[in-house]
């Protein structure tokens, strides 16, 4: 859901201001980097709330994450950066609840406290997991992607039968080049979620 806001005024200028709940959840991915592209050049404010993480790093340079009992915390960069700065911060409040435990006299005690702390903070980190959408798109990309291919394959044969009819020539090399960008949009889009899918494969086995 994207809801164009009244635009705000800064010096004379207005601003734009967009609210965007979910955007990702219902749109294929055509109309996904549609969406990205006019994120890119929009001059104005965008609020959006959302769990797709690639969405997230695509298209956001501060977050703000609710971390229960009412506390927000910002965040600068995108859903990464927040991740690693979390990840980084749970890493040093476990090593200085370590340092912090009592000790026995042989230093058993201590040394059990540690690795408690050090596998809850591991743990934390490393729940990762599709959501329902990326579980979808990770099922059927491949397919896409082969779909594309054999359209560039079929353009490219229509160009060459084409090559002296000049209108219908400017007609396959757009649908050619529209074609290219979708499917380089799709290869870094199964890169994403081939990393992620064999992230999730490996905290399995651990």
């Amino acid at each position: 859901m994207c809801i164009p806001l009244n635009p705000l005024k800064s010096s004379g200028a207005e601003v734009g201001l967009h609210f965007m709940d979910e955007p990702t959840n219902d749109l294929d991915i055509r109309t996904l980097t549609i969406l990205e592209d006019y994120l890119d050049s929009f001059d104005g404010i965008v609020i959006t709330v959302s769990h797709d993480r690639y969405f997230l790093d695509r298209t956001v340079r501060r977050i703000f994450a609710f971390e229960g009992n009412g506390v927000i915390r910002q965040y600068e960069g995108g859903y990464t950066d927040y991740q690693a700065r979390k990840q980084e911060e749970e890493g040093f409040s476990g090593e200085n609840s370590t340092k912090n435990s009592g000790k026995s006299t042989n230093g058993i005690e201590a040394e059990n406290t540690e690795v408690k702390s050090l596998k809850t903070v591991k743990n934390r980190q490393d729940k990762l997991k599709f959501s329902y959408k990326e579980q979808k798109e990770y099922e059927t990309i491949e397919d896409d992607i082969a779909s594309l291919e054999e359209k560039l394959e079929q353009l490219d044969k229509d160009i060459t039968a084409n090559a002296r009819d000049f209108v219908k020539l400017a007609e396959l090399t757009k649908q050619k080049e529209e074609a290219e960008a979708l499917l380089e949009e799709k290869m870094d889009r199964w890169m994403y979620l081939q990393d992620l899918a064999e992230q999730i494969e490996a905290q399995k086995n651990k």
